[in-house]
């Protein structure tokens, strides 16, 4: 196939747009770590240098370039630079046990693994020709900043086209085998696209980098879009909630993202009370249910929590919740933005009538191009005319305000009836004196168990919260037992573990 010229000395894909914006914003900080910062033409050249540096290693079009590590500048000028080459960036989550990380690149074969660190991770992957390390380099392995540092600045003359595989990242695997998604230039442009339609971020805007990487959202929510108008990124050198806020409070933070487990932890920390938090304008949050809890103790602080919906095989955005909305369509993840259709399909095709809970379904240029050397899981998720079957359940109103459910996967059945546990959890959460909650079938599958964490200092008995649930549930949903735990079973973007919750339900025995 002959590849058509990239238009202009910059190419056409999303390895062009720091290079752009160092034409039009040279000066501008592009991000920030610790205490060190580029501005845009500052961070161009390096990319510039490690994308030939890729080139030098034997980094061609189409290859992957893996990362396993926790954030990092590192991980932008990777993405970047593999995007000039015409590679793609593979991220990897580094929490997973190191046989586990193996088997995704096997999955993924790049030519290049880049690293944080590394302790003795054992043979690399058939395909890898070089491991380059961003700490102190260990035997056998390329220090990052040496390539960097030796590598010329010189322009990166590579077609890449818009239907490129641009990034390949891998589901989380908690309901198998963890599948590469992948999603080519467009997607990505067209997913900032729609968060640009639907979000007031702007040029100046200063946000930190707290999801991780190797999500698609850890990059595709706040990070892409403050990049494509011109804004400034802080990677937190520090994890901590402490650390997070003081480094906001810094920077004069203006937007963020986190999943509602990590923003609860920020409110957690001794400096939320008093720490300056003037600048937020917005943040978004999503991938697991946002408690009311957490909606009123940001309000309290000044900062919108903007609630939304996404996934990573749609790049991720698919809805988002509008701030004039959120006290009518309270627990409503919103209306999908400009470029996004979707629809609520019954198990037979059909539309659901509004109110009716059926598979939320999804399309537009966001939507991925398919799942990795998956031929049939992609038929299986991606209809022929393009709609993206999302597994979840989700409600629609007359207005076209979306409520998510539950995974479709996930209803039981109890009483005779279809029972969404999704539904229940959001009633029982209204009991004051429940942090958390999670709801499954006990061992005999004779009713459902509510496995609860207790507020901080609450006293409340199991009789309580069952007669709490009865007055608000109909009689298959109610609960007929409660079990008090510590903690719920939550993945890293803080969706429960449905697995492991049930078997803290079948060991529930006290009524």
């Amino acid at each position: 196939m002959t590849r058509s010229a990239p238009p202009g000395p910059f190419g056409s894909g999303v390895g062009s747009w720091i290079e752009r914006r160092a034409r039009t914003s040279p000066d501008a900080v592009a991000i920030v770590s610790g205490n060190r910062s580029l501005t845009y033409a500052e961070w161009a050249e390096r990319i510039r240098r490690l994308a030939n540096g890729l080139r030098r290693l034997g980094v061609r079009h189409g290859d992957r370039v893996a990362w396993v590590g926790e954030n990092h500048p590192a991980f932008l000028d990777a993405f970047f630079a593999s995007g000039l080459v015409g590679a793609a960036v593979a991220p990897v989550n580094h929490r997973l046990p190191e046989d586990a990380i193996r088997g995704v690149l096997d999955d993924t074969e790049p030519s290049i693994v880049i690293r944080h660190e590394i302790d003795d991770p054992g043979p690399a992957a058939p395909s890898v020709v070089h491991t380059v390390v961003v700490q102190v380099p260990s035997g056998g392995t390329t220090d990052l900043e040496g390539l960097v540092g030796e590598s010329p600045a010189d322009p990166v003359d590579v077609p890449v086209e818009m239907d490129d595989l641009c990034m390949l990242a891998h589901s989380s695997g908690t309901t198998g085998r963890p599948k590469g998604i992948m999603l080519t230039h467009a997607n990505v442009t067209w997913n900032v696209v729609n968060f640009l339609s639907c979000a007031d971020f702007r040029g100046d805007d200063v946000t930190p980098a707290i999801a991780p990487f190797f999500r698609v959202g850890g990059t595709g929510v706040n990070v892409l879009p403050v990049l494509f108008m011109g804004g400034t990124v802080v990677v937190p050198e520090d994890a901590a909630p402490d650390e997070i806020l003081r480094s906001m409070e810094r920077h004069r933070v203006t937007v963020g993202f986190g999943n509602p487990d990590s923003l609860e932890a920020l409110t957690r920390s001794g400096l939320w009370p008093a720490v300056d938090l003037s600048t937020v304008r917005f943040i978004v949050t999503g991938g697991a249910p946002v408690p009311a809890h957490l909606l009123r103790a940001y309000r309290d602080r000044g900062v919108n929590l903007l609630q939304g919906y996404g996934l990573s095989e749609a790049g991720p955005l698919a809805l988002m919740l509008a701030p004039g909305s959120a006290s009518e369509k309270a627990g409503s993840a919103g209306r999908p933005p400009l470029l996004v259709d979707i629809r609520v399909v019954r198990p037979d095709g059909a539309a659901a009538a509004p109110g009716e809970t059926g598979e939320l379904q999804v399309r537009g240029p966001n939507v991925m191009r398919g799942y990795w050397k998956r031929p049939d899981a992609t038929r299986a998720a991606l209809s022929e005319d393009g709609w993206l079957r999302t597994g979840d359940a989700a409600r629609a109103d007359a207005e076209g305000f979306v409520w998510i459910v539950d995974r479709m996967a996930d209803a039981v059945s109890a009483g005779g009836a279809v029972v969404f546990p999704g539904d229940v959890e959001r009633v029982l959460m209204d009991h004051p004196a429940i942090a958390d909650v999670g709801v499954a079938q006990g061992a005999d599958d004779d009713g459902l168990v509510a496995v609860v964490v207790a507020s901080v200092g609450a006293d409340v008995s199991r009789d309580e919260l069952l007669a709490f649930g009865r007055e608000r549930l109909a009689p298959p949903s109610a609960p007929t037992r409660v079990v008090f735990v510590d903690r719920l079973p939550r993945s890293s973007v803080g969706k429960l573990v449905r697995a492991e919750l049930r078997a803290l339900a079948s060991a529930a025995d006290s009524p």
